[in-house]
């Protein structure tokens, strides 16, 4: 990896097949060109999780003179962490962040960035009800004339649908992640064959006995684990188990996994259109990003711009950049 001096550096989440570097490249121009946000050098480097933040940032401290005054910029998943814990790791003082040549974590304000693509259910139900009713070529993408629009209502109680049919499921999900996160010696729980409020309730009593020979004891404190997060001001989970229906919607599009529900969209699409040869990378890299990159109205756009603004300005001082 090449370290430029006066360029900022932004580390994400991601596998280098995945479409994140492209899109938020095409954003960030789009945004310099409107002059919402300074015309700096930067660079988007994936680094796979968010694990390797640190020890990739350490690298760019050693050579980069314009980190020598601002922290590598990492913008990560919020996954199922607490806001107290994502305001706590706000907190940290950007000086003792570069002192010890640790990154600037921050954190998208939805699970994960495809939650944002949640919003965008018009914008979806337009690019499908484009795409072309008859071959034009062995690789092109294409549909059987059906008949059949899509609509942002259609896309939207599909997606509702499949939220009140997911809540047991990401809490399992968000139990596992929490887990981990506290019992910090990678230990990970174990699948469970019934997904049930009770059967989870038992199940993650007997696996912190279990693996408690694994970590010396050390999580033995973590029974109360599941109950904390049931009894959580994020979400009702508890209730909404129990009455699916009066499922918020809203807080489910931020607090669930968005790349899941994105994809069962994508499905459900594909299979009402009768839509042929569109695999959902495909959907993602050529056809929603890339539009929503050009639309600085769209709220991933807004919530890029909102993230780096500060450190674009940040570094535009620093280089003489007006």
């Amino acid at each position: 990896m090449r370290i430029l001096d006066n360029t900022l550096y932004i580390l994400i989440e991601g596998e280098p097949t995945s479409p994140e570097v492209a899109f938020m490249n095409r954003v960030i121009e789009t945004l310099k060109e409107q002059e919402l946000l300074s015309n700096i050098n930067y660079e988007v480097v994936e680094i796979g999780g968010s694990g390797n933040f640190n020890s990739t940032s350490k690298l760019i401290y050693r050579k980069s003179k314009l980190h020598q005054s601002i922290p590598v910029i990492a913008i990560s998943d919020r996954d199922f962490r607490t806001q107290e814990e994502i305001e706590q790791i706000s907190r940290k003082v950007n000086a003792d962040l570069i002192r010890n040549k640790s990154a600037r974590i921050i954190y998208w304000k939805r699970h994960e960035w495809e939650n944002f693509l949640l919003e965008e259910t018009e914008t979806i139900a337009n690019l499908f009800n484009q795409i072309s009713t008859k071959k034009t070529g062995e690789k092109k993408t294409y549909r059987k004339d059906t008949g059949n629009n899509l609509t942002k209502l259609q896309l939207e109680q599909w997606l509702i649908q499949y939220f009140q049919d997911s809540i047991i499921r990401e809490l399992f999900e968000c139990l596992k992640f929490q887990f981990r996160e506290n019992a910090n010696f990678r230990l990970t729980l174990n699948q469970i064959e019934s997904l049930s409020l009770p059967n989870i309730r038992t199940f993650f009593e007997q696996q912190v006995v279990d693996k408690s020979s694994e970590s010396q004891n050390r999580i033995l404190g973590l029974r109360n684990m599941l109950e904390d997060i049931i009894i959580s001001q994020n979400f009702q989970w508890e209730s909404y188990i129990n009455n699916p229906h009066e499922l918020d919607f809203q807080k489910a599009k931020i607090f669930f996994r968005g790349k899941e529900a994105l994809k069962d969209l994508h499905t459900k699409a594909n299979k009402y259109l009768k839509v042929e040869h569109l695999e959902y990378d495909c959907f993602c890299k050529q056809l929603i990003l890339p539009e929503l990159a050009k639309n600085t109205n769209s709220l991933i756009v807004q919530e890029l711009a909102e993230m780096l603004q500060p450190y674009f300005q940040q570094a535009a001082n620093l280089t003489g950049i007006k």
